[in-house]
């Protein structure tokens, strides 16, 4: 196959995935893309600093910084899950829905383990080990939270895009 035929299909099928994204199933995709830029508005799920009042448990990374990052790699899950189009293609029904299942089972299992270390992390690490405020070592509690924030997203964003691909395949 040429260059040009391959270019000409990619087009095509991104095409049709755009017409995708406009389906149900997509637009909840898309708006998944925007949960962590909204959490923060809507104060969802808290995204705070120790110094705040009430205290949350971040100390070094900005709070636009973990929504950038959350939102980057949702939208990096969304074209990863595009790119896998075909073999999803192929796992059509049940295997699909099991897989999303398991992605948003997953998601929320990760943003309780987010809440959990969330809130418990000054009482159960941070005051027993006095690591108090400037301490370097608290960039690794807020580099677990950024993880735990973005991977709760891309998850659930998967979900809805594995939802919505069977839903398009089966058209």
């Amino acid at each position: 196959m040429s260059s040009t035929n391959k270019g000409t299909t990619f087009l095509s099928e991104f095409r049709d995935f755009i017409v995708f994204l406009q389906s149900l199933w997509g637009i909840l995709a898309g708006i998944s893309i925007l949960f962590p830029i909204s959490s923060v508005m809507a104060d969802a799920i808290p995204l705070g600093y120790i110094s705040d009042d009430p205290p949350g448990a971040l100390e070094y990374l900005s709070i636009d910084l973990i929504t950038t990052v959350a939102t980057i790699i949702t939208l990096f899950v969304i074209l990863w899950t595009f790119g896998q189009r075909h073999e999803i293609e192929s796992k059509k029904g049940l295997n699909l829905t099991k897989q999303a299942w398991i992605s948003f089972v997953f998601g929320f299992s990760i943003l309780i383990l987010y809440l959990v270390i969330y809130h418990g992390i000054y009482v159960v690490v941070y005051a027993p080990m006095e690591i108090w405020g400037g301490n370097p070592i608290r960039i690794i509690g807020d580099v677990i939270l950024l993880i735990a924030y973005s991977v709760f997203f891309a998850s659930i964003t998967r979900a809805f895009m594995l939802l919505g691909m069977k839903e398009y395949f089966s058209k």
